[in-house]
């Protein structure tokens, strides 16, 4: 009978790891495409110092869960992102800031799908 009440606790403490992940990686994708939105309405605007302020505020909240993100999220997905950041701030920092306005839609959406992959869903389970 113990083996079956620890089998359940390890099932509770997965489910509950599970719901866990999916809530910090909602947060994280959320708070990611916001700076993203903001640093994309500055670039429309023409200012693009608050534009690469935001988007740099982006990168560095992304390097900052690089070790969670190492171990949840899949490599590919974590260079899509590294890349798509990198080439968003180098762009803005460049002579010609304003060709860094079509990056935002493919950067953002592809954060946003870092939680529709993690999340609980029927097609996830079966």
């Amino acid at each position: 009978m113990k083996k079956e009440f620890f089998a359940l606790a390890l099932l509770i403490a997965l489910f509950a790891g599970g719901l866990y992940n999916t809530h910090y990686i909602h947060g994280l994708t959320d708070g990611l495409s916001d700076e993203l939105e903001l640093s994309r309405i500055y670039c429309q605007n023409g200012e693009y110092a608050l534009a690469l302020e935001r988007a740099e505020a982006a990168a560095e909240a992304w390097d900052n869960c690089s070790l969670y993100a190492r171990i949840f999220i899949r490599h590919t997905e974590i260079d899509s992102v590294d890349y798509g950041l990198h080439d968003l701030t180098a762009v803005l920092t460049s002579e010609e800031p304003e060709g860094a306005a079509p990056l935002y839609a493919s950067l953002i959406a592809h954060i946003e799908s870092l939680y529709e992959m993690e999340r609980l869903s029927l097609g996830s389970i079966f």
